[in-house]
């Protein structure tokens, strides 16, 4: 036969109802029923050790929270801060003692002196500004801070645990504002140091025989304190913590009239030298001196008029003045007062040339010898008949007069006199004199007696020629004008005449 395939021999199937049958029939059904048991079993032994397995994680996991938060239930959670101290891991002394500190530093952190050219006045702080801070009020925050997470069950604890590691807690401790009441208070007591009027300067006394003849009282300055400006200051530091010195800075006022101002309006305008002869014998030079002694120290208004006749007054004995030659019609005489025109004429050339106005004055007839011919002043004064110079201050203010006669060396003697008043800036004044016209001498002779038998004591003697004849002339003085030292005009002041003079013979008076 063909087979197809092979199979191993098999036992043979016992027909049904043979015992052998049924025995593996009941077995195999016995089978059946113990196979959902064993699976139950084996289950029932797996999820045990599931469970007891999952039990064992979750204890570990509560274990370990457990010992994570009450890890921190006696101090401070992480990532707490109060005034920026970072508590965490503190004890709630710790804490506390650590924002106290910082307080008191914060307190003290700030000082500021208000000083003035050296001096303190006071020095402030948060204090005596009137800013503090409340202990009880860090004390309640330190206190609220450390009761994070102390409340609830271990999860909220750690919920707030987990909380304060993604927002930070942070609080701070405020400071009282500070009154103004403090600060005005303080600035009020130092405000008075500082209020002063300026002072004008001014001339306290003319002492004309001084060199320098004017003592002036200087000015001074005056001051302000302007309190609200220091005020914002000090508060704008004490707001930004800036320690150091405030050095005030009050308000100078000046005055209105300075030294200087005062001293323009007694400046030098002129000083007018003559000469003494050395023949001046000392009765003329005490005569100088007499009428000086009246015009040193004189003041004279503005729009006032100066008369050297009331102001010397009258030359007598009994106001001082002495016997001395003078010059009457080209003749030497003795008279009471003379030289006084060397005094006059030394004014006038003063007054002049001080930019003064001229109301009256008269030339000697003939030249003199202690200034040219037109540059001269002659005075007279008689109860009869009156020769004055006369000058007004036409300035806007006091011109001062002094006049001295100096001795320049021994036995030398100058008249000085020195006009002083408000400053002419620029200008000055000078004097130029040419004669313009001779005028023949007479031909005429003239006698005349010879009293005091000084050159000729007999009628019957040879006349004595006491002054030859001599020609005159005509002079004319101008006023010159300078600016900054360059003449810009002249002006004619005078035109005197110089008389020609007849010659003068002595004659005897005693018969032989």
């Amino acid at each position: 036969m063909y087979n197809q395939g092979y199979r191993p021999p098999q036992a043979p199937v016992p027909p049904a109802g043979h015992p052998k049958q049924k025995g593996r029939r009941a077995t195999t059904q016995r089978r059946r029923r113990l196979w959902p048991l064993w699976l139950i079993a084996i289950l029932l032994i797996g999820g045990a050790v599931g469970v007891a397995s999952t039990i064992s994680a979750k204890n570990a996991e509560y274990q370990k929270l457990v010992a994570e938060v009450e890890a921190v239930q006696n101090v401070f959670l992480n990532n707490v801060f109060v005034d920026d101290i970072h508590l965490g891991g503190m004890t709630p002394e710790q804490g506390l003692n650590a924002v106290n500190a910082k307080l008191a530093a914060r307190q003290n952190s700030w000082s500021l002196q208000i000083t003035y050219q050296g001096h303190v006045f006071i020095t402030l702080n948060y204090a005596t500004l009137g800013i503090t801070s409340d202990p009880q009020e860090a004390y309640n925050l330190v206190k609220a801070a450390f009761e994070l997470g102390k409340q609830g069950t271990l999860e909220e604890k750690k919920q707030v645990m987990d909380s304060l590691e993604e927002t930070p807690y942070k609080v701070y401790t405020s400071q009282s504002a500070m009154t103004d009441t403090v600060l005005n208070d303080i600035l009020a007591q130092i405000q008075p140091m500082f209020v002063s009027a300026p002072t004008d300067a001014y001339l306290a006394y003319f002492t004309p025989d001084q060199e320098d003849p004017f003592i002036i009282q200087g000015e001074s300055y005056g001051m302000s304190l302007d309190i609200d400006a220091v005020k914002a200051q000090i508060l704008k530091m004490a707001a930004n913590g800036e320690s150091g010195a405030l050095e005030l800075q009050p308000q100078m006022l000046a005055p209105n009239i300075t030294t200087a101002d005062v001293r323009n309006q007694v400046t030098l305008l002129h000083e007018a030298i003559t000469p003494v002869s050395s023949a001046s014998t000392q009765e003329r030079t005490t005569n100088i001196r007499v009428a000086f002694s009246k015009i040193n120290g004189l003041v004279l208004e503005p729009g006032k008029k100066f008369s050297f006749n009331n102001v010397v007054g009258a030359r007598t004995l009994e106001n001082g003045f002495k016997y001395a030659i003078e010059y009457v019609n080209g003749m030497e005489e003795p008279g009471i007062g003379g030289g006084v025109c060397q005094a006059s004429t030394t004014v006038y050339l003063a007054a002049l040339q001080s930019g003064l106005n001229i109301k009256d004055r008269t030339a000697h007839s003939d030249p003199v010898s202690y200034t040219t011919f037109g540059q001269d002043a002659t005075v007279y004064y008689t109860r009869d008949r009156k020769i004055d110079l006369v000058f007004e201050n036409n300035s806007p203010s006091k011109i001062y007069i002094t006049a001295h006669v100096e001795e320049i060396k021994k036995n030398t003697y100058q008249c000085v006199v020195r006009i002083y008043g408000p400053s002419m800036g620029n200008v000055s004044f000078g004097l130029r004199t040419q004669q313009v016209e001779t005028l023949m001498a007479p031909l005429t002779v003239k006698y005349q007696e010879d009293k005091n038998q000084t050159y000729v004591t007999y009628k019957d003697e040879e006349p004595y020629l006491l002054r030859e004849a001599r020609e005159g002339f005509i002079a004319e003085t101008y006023l010159q004008r300078f600016e900054n030292g360059v003449l810009v005009a002249e002006t004619l002041v005078s035109r005197d005449t110089c008389k020609a003079r007849e010659a003068v013979y002595l004659t005897g008076t005693k018969n032989r």
